[in-house]
């Protein structure tokens, strides 16, 4: 068979074509395909974003969505997501924006200046000026949250501030947790040095 500087370019020149359209062909599996087996967490990219792909794997604009184990619904968008390998293991995230649709009530749109998405363990690291406003009027603010996309718990911490319809709470963590039972309420766990300052509703005569 001969050989020679021909075939040499022209194997160079498929390859440049095919390596890329492989590790787009892994990241769609990673990210579009769903399983059934009902254990939650099924973080899903659209294509767009996964069309949108450029240089060094970079998705603007990304959204990403899914369900918990407790059926809560969450979809995020980002300015930028930058996966660390094809097919990634992890990504970095900024300027994150999101809603989380808690099952029972109540939901929470989540804003963060930057993040990091563990994307085997389905964990969601949040930094910098990390906010939380509740449905019921709740405003959180804190430096630090993960988000647990699987079993749906939010840990936040160093420190936290609470305002709302009824007053005031600094603590330095955070922990929201689902429902254990039927009939049971969301638990929001303040803990550590927590002060509170209660402001009761104005009576009307």
């Amino acid at each position: 068979m001969r050989t020679g500087p021909g075939l040499y370019s022209r194997i160079v020149a498929v390859l440049k074509v095919a390596l890329p359209l492989v590790a787009l062909g892994l990241l769609s599996g990673l990210f579009l395909n769903q399983s059934n087996d009902g254990a939650g967490g099924e973080l899903v990219f659209s294509s767009g974003d996964l069309a949108s792909l450029g240089s060094g794997l970079r998705i603007s604009d990304a959204t990403f969505s899914g369900t918990t184990r407790s059926e809560d619904n969450f979809r995020f968008t980002a300015a930028e997501v930058v996966p660390d390998a094809a097919p990634p293991s992890r990504a970095g995230i900024s300027a994150l924006s999101g809603v989380i649709d808690f099952t029972g009530g109540p939901s929470v749109e989540v804003t963060a200046r930057s993040g990091d998405l563990d994307i085997a363990g389905q964990l969601l690291e949040l930094s910098g000026e990390v906010t939380i406003e509740t449905s019921d009027g709740y405003h959180m603010q804190s430096e630090r949250m993960s988000v647990d996309l699987r079993g749906g718990t939010l840990d936040a911490g160093e420190p936290v501030l609470a305002e709302g319809p009824l007053g005031r709470i600094e603590a330095r963590t955070l922990r929201v947790t689902p429902a254990t039972g039927d009939g049971e309420a969301r638990r929001f766990s303040f803990g550590s040095g927590v002060r509170v300052v209660y402001d009761p509703p104005s009576s009307v005569d």
